[in-house]
């Protein structure tokens, strides 16, 4: 069921068998693993069915230098379903190079095998919405070829790779009336975990202390607690709780808050293929009617000959001026995006849009009027599919037409230690939690895993005769050096509180516990020790979903 926090008498004491800490995907998939068990299980989600201006506030924050991370507050979402409100929907596995201790790259390796990480990922798939599980293109299309590119592959390059995509769910709306109707689950609307509260001798924590709003606060006594309210606010709340243990909660060794990952990403060259009618371009739908994709991996076997992180890429449109390329498709959803997003600001946005970019809104408006008449039906398509379908197109694809093939790289970030996020020293928001202060760090690493996936893209395709790869190196690595000063995270906040066998490496054990505190645990993409090429949804669900099954086990036991 559904309550506001803010009607819970102020001084209050709630008891629950699990208290969840966070009101997105991960949260919501373990407290409903978690009821289904038998446990009764309480919900902070940090905000309510609409997100306020004081609930963004507390997500603002600083960054070190400043601008070279996207503002603490822009990716991120403080409302019940969370930042999986806004989420895009690419579901990826990671792959069995990620799990393993690679001496090229410091810090790699995870506890647990990908047999154990991934035990429950079908149930994830289940709960993203996106299919069967098989991410083969041989299982899932049989009768399909097997390569993006007739004779592309070899030992260093992959293609049979696939992507599901979710519709995507908004895990909040999708399984709010299975939540209204639980006698399991208590779900405290604008409920905000404020400080993690101890026992004396720092084994077990005693209760959360949480807020409805300032100067009305409650607490919560558990058998167990999940932090699952994502990779920046984990580590801030562990950090904040230090009037136990000096450092914060399971911060002994300094561990907590550093590792911070994410992922680089970009596009920065084009192919030109000889015979372009004879990839497989597109979208392909399965059995379930699940948007699925192929993508070129550079193999594990690639990776250890060249000492670099795992990359794939896929053939996207330009994300830069996009007007200049002369593609009515393009034109049309970069004008339809700038103005929703400049009008949900109302007429201040719109005026500003205008008088920063009207050049280039001109420049688009031209290019759609000059060739509407041939772009007619393949903007048909795109708006039926995305807007009308049972499943929303993930993406526009420019016609094959065009025969301009940009190319979209998604590369891992090695992990580093100095690449981590901090407490403000002297500023805190309106409910008395240190704001963050976030310092990301790439390295000669993190760049030359995307130099050499252009590289070798390009060589490749030049060595089949298949076309060309046109790419500027000194272009690419000022695009990347651009990054240190400018990086933007797209909501993927990974390896904040990272799993490891010993506390000195790490924050979580292989159960997701804190090292050292009995009942404590965190879920999410902060456990990650690693970041692989994928986006990290579907793996942080496929681990809380395991988690959930192990605590259910714990809480019964004590």
């Amino acid at each position: 069921m559904f309550e506001e926090s803010r009607q819970i008498p102020s001084g209050s004491e709630l008891r629950s068998d699990v208290c969840i800490i966070g009101g997105g995907p991960v949260a919501i998939a373990m407290a409903l693993r978690l009821a289904k068990a038998g446990s009764e299980v309480l919900l902070l989600p940090g905000g309510g069915w609409r997100e306020e201006a004081d609930d963004r506030d507390r997500y603002r924050g600083f960054v070190d230098p400043a601008g070279s991370h996207e503002p603490l507050e822009e990716n991120r979402r403080r409302v019940w379903g969370g930042t999986g409100t806004v989420w895009g929907g690419r579901c990826v596995p990671f792959d069995t190079i990620d799990y393993e201790n690679r001496p090229w790259i410091p810090h790699s390796g995870w506890p647990i095998a990908r047999a154990e990480a991934e035990q429950c990922l079908k149930d994830a798939l289940e709960f993203c919405e996106a299919g069967s599980g098989s991410f083969e293109v041989g299982k899932v299309f049989p009768d399909s070829p097997t390569a993006i590119l007739p004779g592309f592959e070899n030992e260093k390059w992959s293609t049979r790779n696939l992507e599901r995509w979710s519709p995507p769910t908004n895990f909040g709306r999708r399984h709010r009336k299975d939540i209204q109707l639980s006698q399991k689950i208590r779900v405290l609307l604008h409920g905000q975990a404020t400080h993690l509260q101890l026992h004396r001798n720092g084994n077990r924590l005693e209760h959360v202390q949480a807020a409805a709003q300032p100067g009305h606060r409650f607490r919560i006594r558990s058998s167990a607690y999940v932090l699952a309210c994502g990779g920046l606010e984990n580590p801030r709340l562990l950090l904040a709780s230090r009037n136990i243990q000096k450092e914060g909660i399971g911060n002994r060794f300094d561990q907590v808050g550093r590792y911070y990952q994410s992922h680089l990403f970009g596009v920065c060259g084009h192919a030109i293929l000889k015979n372009p009618h004879s990839m497989v371009y597109d979208f392909e739908k399965d059995a379930d009617g699940v948007y699925c994709r192929r993508r070129f991996w550079l193999t594990a076997e690639a990776q250890k000959e060249h000492q670099i992180g795992n990359a794939v890429g896929f053939f996207f449109r330009d994300l830069s001026d996009a007007a200049m390329h002369r593609d009515p498709v393009t034109s049309s959803v970069f004008l339809a995006k700038s103005l929703l997003r400049a009008s949900s600001r109302g007429r201040p946005g719109l005026s500003r849009l205008w008088r920063e970019q009207g050049d280039l809104l001109r420049e688009h408006f031209a290019t759609i009027l000059a060739q509407a008449p041939s772009a007619g039906p393949h903007l048909f398509r795109l708006v039926a599919g995305r807007f009308f379908g049972k499943r929303r197109l993930p993406f526009f694809l420019p016609p094959v037409r065009q025969g301009r093939f940009p190319l979209f790289y998604q590369t891992e970030h090695t992990p580093d230690p100095e690449s981590r996020v901090l407490l403000s020293c002297d500023q805190k928001d309106d409910l008395g939690v240190p704001r963050l202060l976030v310092k990301i760090r790439f390295g000669h690493r993190d760049f030359q895993s995307v130099k050499i996936f252009h590289r070798e893209f390009q060589n490749r395709l030049r060595a089949t005769g298949l076309g060309e790869f046109h790419y500027d190196e000194e272009t690419l690595a000022a695009q990347l050096e651009n990054r240190r000063s400018g990086f933007n995270s797209n909501a993927h906040h990974i390896g904040t509180t990272r799993m490891a066998s010993r506390p000195e490496h790490g924050v979580v054990d292989t159960q997701g516990r804190i090292h050292g505190v009995a009942n404590l645990f965190v879920a999410g993409s902060s456990v990650f020790p690693t970041s692989s090429h994928a986006n990290p949804t579907l793996l942080a669900l496929a681990l809380a979903l395991r988690q959930a099954r192990l605590l259910g086990q714990i809480v019964h036991g004590l």
